[in-house]
């Protein structure tokens, strides 16, 4: 998708790693494997107070959540990958995302206080790492929440060049 008209750059460069897909997917099927287990000790409940029809009711509407869950995060997966993209400029650091609502950001070097790594079990699972550039404005900080360990040392370290940060800051 296109950058908005009078944006002052092109749709950013770098996308994230591609297994940061993997990475989505197993998080939202661990969601729906919580809502179905949440449904399944539902059911049990009501099957073993006699109540049949509440349990089938319950049953039939946990296994609809369970699958709008599983549907959509193939959707978002997918087309949130696609709608992730990341560049440092000469400007900054210019990130775009979204697809409803799409968002571009702008962080100018000279706003940059502090570059962040994450890696949380899924992120290490994968090889991934998600970087947070924290700023000095009211809007707070911005994230790329996908990269391999490679691509971010790369750039945590021209972030931190172009800021003139200090090693440990």
């Amino acid at each position: 998708m296109p950058a908005p008209q009078g944006a002052i750059l092109r749709p950013p460069a770098q996308a994230l790693a591609p297994r940061v897909r993997a990475m989505w997917a197993t998080t939202s099927l661990l969601a729906s494997v919580g809502a179905t287990a949440a449904t399944v000790a539902t059911v049990l409940v009501l099957a073993s107070s006699d109540e049949s029809t509440a349990a089938w009711i319950a049953g039939c509407t946990g296994a609809l959540l369970s699958l709008a869950m599983l549907a959509s995060a193939a959707l978002r997966v997918t087309v949130e990958y696609r709608n992730y993209r990341y560049e440092v400029t000469e400007l900054g650091l210019y990130v775009s995302s979204g697809w409803l609502w799409r968002r571009w950001q702008i962080v100018p070097h000279s706003r940059v206080q502090t570059v962040d790594t994450r890696a949380g079990p899924l992120h290490r699972l994968f090889g991934l790492v998600a970087v947070q550039v924290a700023t000095a404005s009211a809007a707070g900080s911005t994230a790329i929440p996908g990269l391999s360990v490679p691509a971010a040392a790369e750039l945590v370290e021209e972030l931190a060049r172009r800021a003139e940060l200090d090693e440990g800051t």
